[in-house]
């Protein structure tokens, strides 16, 4: 698979620019305290009618908008194509409390532009050579030249991709859906009309396909009203606890103290470091590889879990029982401090999902992704570049900081493994990208591999590659390794839910 979901990281496009606008503007609503009856000239705030930018007509796009800004206040979709207003029966989402449900993931079919599912294709770059090189590789005879040029007969076509690698003109090439491409277990489909489907039994709500659909035509579900109220209960003590992958993902010049202070001016009575969970999960973790049979895998990507237990149900009891450190994060503070809130900020759309499972639900109450956090922070008017913080953060060691980065969650286990339990010689794979992390489980089972510890990660390069991150890939790695540097301790100082600094 080429990654599509890599090629437009770190570039802001249209679809970026509104996914952020119908944030800002949502956000912007509630803390004017405006009349929710007025929430239906939001859309109009946002397109300018009679001036498309992105669509066929104005029309189109604030249909559309209206429908994202539904699914923006946590509610489930509502199609205007179905004949139904979107901005039904929204006075649910101005609350508190919890309102999302599955699916979180949805197509809007009103921005699907039907993109073909798969097929090899000749461009316009085809200058009917004299070899036909393309006709001679093919196996089923699917290449004729009815005017001159290259033809592909699709219903031929076995999608072998010869024909691709021999054009001396690289003039035919394979074209997927990217949405489609980006899902790491074939979870995405055409329904009867040729629009875009998830197939939600299948889903593992990676959400990699949101950030993958040039066409913004595929959303997740928000909470971020439900934050704003939260955070507005004077009676109730409000914590953040933010994944180790926030480091970068504001620009170069934010640094993390920067960024914790930014929070905290957002009304959080405090913040702390996911990285401080992933430190009680490593001990932990450190310990079991050695009493399991075949392989321990990581539990820290909810994606990677579900598609591991899913598709290879023969290795479900070698998926780590563990929480994920979101949920030892905030089982600490919630053990600590009864009615307490906590919300998760990070990369992930799979977290919101974790946090709808029975079992995690008591301890995290909302979660909200990096973009939804920059949203706020416009809205509130937090310029981070100009916060000059003195403080300094060190609640986890450098290895719990290093679980953002693809491998480094297996790193911190084999690291504190040796130096705490004396485990050494541990054979260790990984993969990120579901597809990736499907054909390794795929070489464990053909025994082709027999690893100790296995590490899966569902986004490309880690924590630092989900939906909901800002930033490039490369310039975050750097940062997140700078800030792992600079923790006061390397190994996880985890004893009993205590903070490092009450380890004496």
């Amino acid at each position: 698979m080429s990654r599509i979901f890599e090629r437009m990281r770190g570039i802001y496009t249209p679809v970026t620019d509104i996914r952020r606008k119908i944030l800002m503007e949502i956000v912007s609503f509630v803390l004017e305290q405006r009349d929710r009856k007025e929430i239906g000239a939001l859309p109009f705030q946002i397109i300018q009618m009679g001036k498309p930018l992105y669509r066929c007509c104005s029309y189109r796009e604030v249909s559309i908008v209206r429908q994202r800004i539904r699914l923006a206040l946590g509610l489930p979709l509502i199609e205007e194509m179905d004949g139904r207003s979107a901005l039904e029966d929204i006075d649910s989402a101005f609350s508190e409390e919890k309102v999302i449900d599955a699916p979180l993931v949805q197509v809007i079919r009103a921005a699907c532009e039907k993109c073909p599912e798969d097929m090899v294709i000749v461009t316009d770059k085809c200058q009917a050579c004299m070899a036909h090189p393309c006709s001679i590789v093919c196996p089923r005879n699917a290449i004729s030249f009815p005017e001159e040029k290259a033809y592909i007969d699709q219903e031929k076509c076995i999608k072998c991709m010869k024909c691709v690698e021999v054009c001396p003109y690289a003039a035919i090439t394979r074209m997927q859906r990217p949405c489609a491409e980006a899902c790491g277990v074939d979870a995405i489909d055409s329904d009867e009309n040729g629009y875009a489907r998830i197939i939600q039994e299948k889903c593992v709500k990676c959400g990699l396909c949101i950030v993958s659909c040039p066409f913004a035509a595929i959303s997740d579900k928000s909470e971020i009203v439900q934050v704003l109220y939260t955070l507005s209960n004077t009676q109730t003590d409000v914590h953040a606890i933010v994944a180790p992958s926030f480091v970068g993902q504001f620009g170069r010049k934010v640094s993390p103290a920067a960024v914790f202070e930014g929070i905290g001016k957002l009304g959080f009575d405090d913040v702390k470091e996911v990285a401080y969970g992933a430190d009680c999960d490593t001990e932990l973790l450190s310990e079991k590889i050695t009493s399991i049979e075949g392989f321990l895998g990581t539990s820290c990507c909810p994606s990677w879990v579900m598609t591991a237990r899913s598709y290879y149900q023969e290795y479900s009891d070698n998926i780590a029982e563990s929480y994920t450190p979101m949920v030892e994060t905030a089982k600490i503070i919630k053990d600590a401090q009864k009615g307490a809130k906590v919300v998760f900020i990070g990369p992930c759309v799979a977290k919101k999902h974790e946090a709808l499972m029975p079992e995690m639900a008591p301890y995290v109450d909302h979660v909200i992704t990096f973009e939804e956090l920059a949203a706020l922070f416009v809205a509130f008017g937090i310029d981070l570049q100009k916060i000059e913080s003195s403080e300094t953060i060190q609640d986890a060691s450098a290895l719990g900081r290093g679980y953002a980065l693809a491998g480094g969650v297996g790193e911190a286990i084999m690291e504190t493994a040796r130096q705490k339990f004396n485990i050494n010689h541990i054979s260790f794979e990984r993969a990120d990208t579901l597809e990736d992390c499907r054909k390794m489980l795929n070489r464990i089972a053909k025994g082709e591999i027999n690893p100790d510890l296995v590490e899966g990660m569902a986004c490309p390069g880690g924590c630092i590659g989900g939906p909901g991150t800002l930033s490039p890939l490369r310039m975050v790695t750097r940062q997140v390794r700078e800030f792992a540097k600079a923790s006061s301790h390397h190994y996880p100082q985890c004893i009993s839910g205590l903070p490092p600094e009450a380890q004496q």
